[in-house]
């Protein structure tokens, strides 16, 4: 603390000063030598320019406190700044102040027992010694403050020159078009980053709500059956996962689907038959599903708002763009997969797939799209959602407008048929067309008995007609219905949906 009257130094006697300049070359040479012999850092003998930089701190530091005694208003600054470059110099250099604050201490308590000698020996007078001490300790504290200021500013610094450097480098990673490998690994060295192998992108969603459900919310699966069957279920085909690539999606762009949302009628009554040479079937009976309004929806949970994962170290990560984005590197090593949860902890993100350090920008734009699908409601919102687990659904979802045509093209002949009746002939297609054309197997898959995938398929074999023996439109009538299920089955705004 330092006193702005001179505190201590007011009270020594006048001309102490000058009785101990003539001791003060001796202590010097002491407290070097005890700060070479007790504290490991500074003991280099061999190095004669590092030493004599600790033989001219001591000097300095003893100098300063005769010229405070001599003069009690001194100008304390150009010592301060002194001794926060030397704060600085210590940061720089990688090393803590522990050393540098033992040998202050270190330098005070020889000082100390020096001038103490000298009283012993009455060669000065020992009323000055409760002074001279605060005089003493008060010039240790200003030192100590001013270089503990310094190394806290370089320090500062250097950790926002660093985080910069870190935050250019997950920007070069995930360049398009990519960085080359030796840019890429000048920059890790100089961000003191370790160079992996390969790398993965999570993109994590901070907080932001999920999607409203849509007014008639998802359209619900097949209800009843026809009379003299085994009554229906309510089963859907599954969809298998594929491969292939993604594109990236705006996490705050439109929404990507468009298919039109139907609920069920408020009775299990069969539509009457529409299209040339349709058979009316027997009414179909059932329950009775609840009214459009009453369909239940899967309003996924919302993110924790506002809080930003701590990310270990090795990690790099930018919390300033939306969506977050996070580098982990080696993905696939041991004990990443508890890092990386460590660090989301409930937090909705997508991770993208492990890719070489050149082609990042494919793991985060794979990441981003299936972000968006979580937030749409197609992939499930679990705490992290991998691209390489939902292939299929990246693919299929890729283009929204490719899909709109896709569906256009091939299944334009269920839009002949009413809403209901369209629910379970593209249900019985799907599977029909994922089972090989087995009809045993898709009545087990959707819990009907054979005759009636039978019944249905002669009514799918009137509206398609040759498409259903064609291996290429069976081909693109698969991928139409199976973008279908997946965009019906989310939640979109009613003015994405399309006709079916």
């Amino acid at each position: 603390m330092t006193d702005d009257g001179g505190g201590p130094f007011q009270a020594l006697p006048p001309g102490l000063h000058h009785d101990l300049r003539p001791f003060f070359s001796d202590i010097t040479e002491e407290v070097v030598r005890a700060i070479r012999t007790e504290i490991p850092e500074y003991a280099r003998p061999a190095d004669g320019t590092y030493m004599q930089a600790v033989h001219r701190g001591v000097d300095h530091a003893l100098r300063g406190l005769l010229e405070r005694m001599a003069d009690p208003d001194t100008d304390w600054e150009p010592v301060q700044a002194t001794y926060q470059r030397i704060g600085r110099g210590e940061a720089e250099e990688g090393r803590s102040l522990d050393s540098f604050q033992s040998a202050l201490r270190l330098g005070a308590r020889m000082t100390w027992r020096r001038v103490n000698a000298l009283v012993d020996a009455g060669l000065l007078p020992r009323n000055v010694l409760g002074a001279f001490g605060e005089a003493l300790f008060l010039h240790l504290d200003e030192m100590a403050a001013a270089t503990t200021a310094g190394y806290t500013e370089a320090r500062l610094h250097a950790a926002g020159e660093l985080q910069q450097r870190r935050t250019r480098l997950l920007d070069l990673l995930t360049a398009d078009p990519p960085a080359s490998a030796e840019a890429i690994t000048e920059l890790a060295h100089s961000a003191r980053w370790p160079v992996p192998r390969a790398m993965a992108v999570v993109t994590v969603d901070l907080g932001a709500p999920a999607a409203p459900p849509t007014a008639g919310g998802p359209a619900a699966p097949s209800w009843g059956g026809e009379p003299g069957m085994p009554p229906t279920g309510t089963g859907q085909a599954p969809v298998q996962p594929g491969s292939g690539p993604a594109t990236t999606s705006p996490a705050d762009g439109p929404p990507l689907g468009r298919t039109r949302v139907t609920a069920p009628p408020g009775t299990g009554a069969a539509p009457p038959p529409s299209g040339p040479g349709a058979v009316a079937p027997p009414p179909e009976r059932g329950p009775v599903p609840p009214s459009p309004g009453a369909w239940p929806t899967a309003r996924p949970p919302t993110s924790p708002p506002g809080r930003v994962p701590i990310v270990p170290p090795e990690f790099l990560a930018r919390f300033d763009v939306r969506p977050a984005v996070i580098v982990v590197p080696d993905p696939e090593g041991s004990g990443r997969a508890r890092d990386v949860a460590g660090a989301l902890q409930g937090l909705r993100a997508a991770m993208g797939p492990t890719v070489p350090l050149q082609e990042g920008a494919r793991s985060l734009r794979w990441a981003c799209e299936a972000l968006e699908l979580i937030r749409r409601g197609v992939l499930p919102d679990t705490e992290l959602v991998h691209c390489q687990d939902h292939l299929a659904t990246l693919l299929l979802l890729r283009d929204d407008d490719l899909v709109d045509a896709l569906v256009e093209r091939r299944l334009r002949p269920l839009e002949q048929v009413r809403p209901p009746q369209r629910e379970r002939l593209a249900e019985t297609l799907l599977s029909w067309l994922s089972c090989g054309h087995n009809a045993s197997e898709v009545a087990v898959r959707l819990a009907v008995h054979a005759q009636t995938v039978r019944y249905r398929m002669r009514q799918l074999d009137e509206l398609f007609g040759g498409q259903l023996h064609d291996p290429a439109a069976q081909f693109e009538m698969q991928l139409a219905l199976r973008a279908r299920q997946l965009r019906k089955d989310s939640t979109m705004p009613a003015d994405r949906r399309a006709p079916l």
